[in-house]
Parts: structure tokens; C-alpha cells; sequence
């Protein structure tokens, strides 16, 4: 264990040849086992003042500063909680020890004072000096005011200096060290690394804060720090759900080290977005904004995020709209309630597609063993098409509706059935629909609107006593034009004739 005076040894880090190289620092702790203690007392008998340590006892700087206080009890939970995160995903343990005269933590945590009020803390690295792993945080500072609370840029902070205290630098070019690697633009932010200071949203614009923070390491964070010490194999090591609902906020990285079925499941009815790939990004649940001094900017970032290498093979939707894009397993997509999108970003010549009993399949033909199963999923969107599976639903009203009204052949009609889904998913009800058709066909006399319909269900040109009955409700105002649309969409015939009980094994097809 380190003294006042000793440092724990540390070990060289070599560069990943990695995105990863630019949050490295030269050096990490060379133990996995890691001491951590709280400062009471700026007492000399805790504090080195030798070379390497903190220089004259009786300066200004840290910890003979007279604003030097402990951290409170409440301040050493947050702390202790943004600790574990950092061991959920890497092989690191973390061992609290009390302060004496011959021992204290590795990383060390207190108050003192910079006159600059932005300034809110600030760590040394891991190194051979006494004065590595130390954390300070500034009286001036909002840290002292805020509760350090997950989702609080306070907990965020102490996030980011607990990476510095465990190895990590910040991921900008350093002006002073030529050799130092940078991210790229697109990457350093705050959305990708909490080792970053750069805070923006989806469209590109910068902010000053989000309006709920980030309460585990991100993406690249945790690939950094699994680099550095290894990776926790253990945390969530079985087959794991993890639920997220309306109640509250969400901003974090998924690790999960392992399970044959794991299962993202939200229980909300915010429409939201559901991608299972590794080291992508979701947006479930309520929104989470890119800030500036307080102000909602742009659209809602990403707020949910699956960590490099691991694989979370199922997914459930909530209430709303939901769309869910998978991962090379075999994933199992519940789109529960709403209107429902499955996206492919690949043509469609290149799956098989089919429906069982109970549920859509599909797979790549390069890998056809690998099958995804659709439960309660309406839309499935290629590249180059798309297809409606809601033939009980919506589906099924614009592909009868497309026989009733524009012929048979034209179910076939990818952009016809496009429109019809739009108007349909934006809440046209079936009658409105129906009006909507026979408006797109330009006739206006009913007894022509009676010959179109009837010649489309049964190929053959109406006798005027087959006409009358139906010209005489639309003349009376028996029936609405939309109306006698669905009926004859809605009949026997009609169905035989756009084969519908094999559309609902294929889906309808649409652009």
C-alpha cells in the first residue's frame, strides 16, 4: 500500500494502434487491486512535501491551501458509485482504506481552492510521484454546490478524474507535445468519451453541458480502460434483461460480459429507437438534450449505448413507434405496441423471408442459419425496399383497398402501397383512405365510381341494375364514396383476387 511518501508502482503502457491511443497516457497502475482513501487532515504527517511530492508546506497550493476540506458523506457515496462503474467494466478492484501516517489510497479525493470558478477539479496520472492518483476538487467550483448525483454534470466530473486517475488523458491534441494523438473531430465528445470537454448534439452544434450527463465510462472510454487493466468478465456474465421505462433518464454504456440471450427490453411509449450492435447507439426513453446555459439545443442525442464486444441478442419495444436495427446474432425483436420498423441496411435479394406459425423470420443467404425472429413487427425496411407485415392492420387495408380501387396488379405497385402506409401510419382511418383512392383516380360521378369498382372485382362491365342499388345509397348520402370503397374492399372476391393469404406469408411489398 502507498504511504504519504511512496507511490504504488506503476507500469509503461504501449500504444493500442487504436482510436483508443489518444485517451493513453504513459503510464497505469501496475496492480488491478487499487486503494482509495478520503483526506481529513492537511496535516504534514499525511502529505509528502519532498521532491515529487507537494512542495513547501506552508504555499497556497494543494493541500496546505486553508480552503483544504474532506469530502462529505454524501459526496464519498457519489464517489464510491462513479468507482464502481469504472470496475463493472474492467478487471479492476477497488479497495477503500483509512488514512494513517504510514498509509494511504492510491487515489485520493478532497477539496481545495482555485480562484477560478471554472475550474471544477483536476488529477494527476499515475506515476512514480506521491502526488499520483490524487483528485481535487475546487471549493469555487459548482461540485461544491451541486450534489454529485448520477446525471449531474458533478457526477460526470468525477467520472472523468477517476479516468485520469486511473490512466487516462483527455482525447485533444496537446499544442505543447507534437506527438500527442488526437480524435478525430467527429469523435471527441462527450457522447463517445467523458475524458472529452466537448459537449454537442447529432446536427454538429457545440453546447455547454446535457441536459441529463452521462453516469457510466462510454464507449471509448471503457474499450480505453479495458486496454489498460482488462476487461471484467464477470459483470452481467448471464443471461440478462435490461429494462428501461418513462420514469426515468437514461445516459449510459452497456457492458455486458456475456449470456447466450441477453434482452434490452423497454417498458415505455416514447417512440424510440433500438440498435443492438456493438458500440452503437440507441435513443429509448426520455430525451436527452445537448445544452447551452440550460437551453434544449437541436434534436435528442443518443442516450443508450452497447459497448465494443459485447453482444445483446434480443430486443423489446414499448408502446410507441419503435425502430429496431439488429446484430450479427440471432436476435429476437418484439416491437410490442405501435407501428413497429425493423431496418436493414442491406437489399433485399440478399435475405430470405419468411413467416411461421406465430412470427416473420429472416435471414442473410450467406448465413441462413443465422435467423432473426419478428414478433409484433409491422415494417421491415431494405435497402432498396420495404415490406408491411401488418396485413391484419393497416397493410391489409391498403392492399385491399389498391384491388377494390386501382385493380389487382397494382398491389404490386411498390410506390402506390408507399403512399397508402403513410397515410395510413399518420391516421387516416380506413373510410378516409378509401375516399383518398378513389380521389386519386379523378372520377367524381358515382356511377362511374360504381363501374371502376365493379369491374375491378369481377372483371366484367356493371348492367345498370347492378349499378343502381349502389349509385342510389351514394346519391342519398347513404354512404360515403370512402365507404362503399372498403366494402368492396373488404369482400370475398376481392381478396382471391390480390391473393391475400399469400401476401400475409411475403408481406406487402412498398417504396
Amino acid at each position: 500500500m502507498p504511504s504519504p511518501f511512496t507511490s504504488s508502482e506503476i507500469t509503461h503502457v504501449d500504444p493500442a494502434n487504436d482510436t483508443i491511443d489518444s485517451l493513453l497516457s504513459i503510464s497505469r497502475w501496475a496492480s488491478t487491486t487499487i486503494s482509495y482513501s478520503f483526506p481529513i487532515s492537511d496535516n504534514p504527517l499525511f502529505w509528502s512535501s519532498l521532491s515529487g511530492g507537494y512542495g513547501f508546506q506552508f504555499g497556497d497550493g494543494e493541500p496546505w491551501n486553508s480552503a483544504f476540506v474532506p469530502l462529505t458523506t454524501a459526496d464519498q457515496i457519489n464517489f464510491v458509485r462513479a468507482l464502481q462503474q469504472w470496475a463493472n467494466v474492467a478487471n479492476l478492484n477497488f479497495v477503500q482504506v483509512a488514512e494513517t501516517a504510514s498509509e494511504v489510497g492510491d487515489i485520493r479525493a478532497a477539496y481545495t481552492e482555485d480562484p477560478d470558478e471554472s475550474t471544477l477539479a483536476w488529477t494527476y496520472l499515475p506515476s512514480p510521484s506521491t502526488l499520483a492518483g490524487d483528485i481535487w476538487i475546487n471549493t469555487k467550483g459548482l461540485l461544491r454546490f451541486q450534489d454529485w448525483n448520477p446525471g449531474s454534470i458533478s457526477f460526470e466530473t468525477i467520472l472523468h478524474e477517476l479516468g485520469h486517475a486511473l490512466g487516462l488523458e483527455h482525447p485533444f491534441a496537446d499544442p505543447n507535445d507534437p506527438s500527442k494523438v488526437g480524435l478525430p473531430r467527429d469523435l471527441d465528445n462527450t457522447r463517445y468519451t467523458i475524458m472529452s470537454y466537448t459537449y454537442s448534439n447529432l446536427e454538429g452544434n457545440e453546447g455547454t453541458e446535457f441536459s441529463f450527463h452521462p453516469t457510466t465510462p462510454m464507449v471509448l472510454d471503457i474499450s480505453a480502460i479495458q486496454f489498460l487493466y482488462g476487461f471484467n468478465n464477470f459483470y452481467h456474465a448471464v443471461n440478462d434483461t435490461y429494462t428501461f421505462d418513462d420514469a426515468n433518464t437514461y445516459h449510459e454504456t452497456i457492458w455486458d460480459a456475456g449470456g447466450s440471450s441477453d434482452t434490452l427490453r423497454y417498458a415505455g411509449a416514447i417512440p424510440s429507437l433500438i440498435d443492438l450492435n456493438p458500440a452503437s447507439a440507441s435513443q429509448i426513453g426520455q430525451p436527452v438534450y445537448m445544452q447551452s446555459n440550460g437551453v434544449n439545443i437541436g434534436s435528442p442525442i443518443h442516450n443508450i449505448w452497447i459497448a465494443d464486444n459485447v453482444m445483446i441478442e434480443n430486443a423489446i419495444g414499448g408502446q410507441g413507434n419503435d425502430t429496431f436495427i439488429g446484430n450479427n446474432a440471432s436476435n429476437s425483436l418484439d416491437g410490442g405496441e405501435g407501428i413497429d420498423t425493423v431496418v436493414i441496411g442491406f437489399p433485399r435479394h440478399q435475405f430470405t423471408f419468411g413467416k411461421s406459425s406465430d412470427h416473420y423470420f429472416i435471414a442473410a443467404d450467406t448465413n441462413p442459419a443465422n435467423q432473426d425472429i419478428l414478433l409484433n413487427i409491422e415494417r421491415v425496411e431494405f435497402d432498396d425496399t420495404g415490406l408491411a407485415l401488418d396485413l391484419g392492420g393497416h397493410a391489409g387495408e391498403i392492399a385491399k383497398l389498391l384491388g377494390a380501387v386501382f385493380g389487382a396488379s397494382s398491389v404490386a405497385n411498390q410506390e402506390y402501397a408507399g403512399i397508402g402506409l403513410t397515410k395510413a401510419d399518420e391516421g387516416l382511418s380506413y373510410e378516409q383512405l378509401g375516399e383518398f383512392a378513389i380521389n386519386a383516380t379523378n372520377l367524381t360521378h358515382h356511377g362511374e365510381i360504381v363501374t371502376l369498382l365493379w369491374q375491378n372485382l369481377f372483371g366484367t362491365i356493371p348492367t345498370q341494375s347492378d349499378k343502381s342499388p349502389y349509385i342510389n345509397m351514394l346519391d342519398n348520402g347513404e354512404i360515403s364514396v370512402g365507404s362503399l370503397a372498403m366494402l368492396a374492399a373488404e369482400s370475398e372476391v376481392n381478396a382471391q383476387n390480390i391473393h391475400l393469404t399469400e401476401l400475409m406469408q411475403t408481406g406487402l411489398a412498398y417504396i
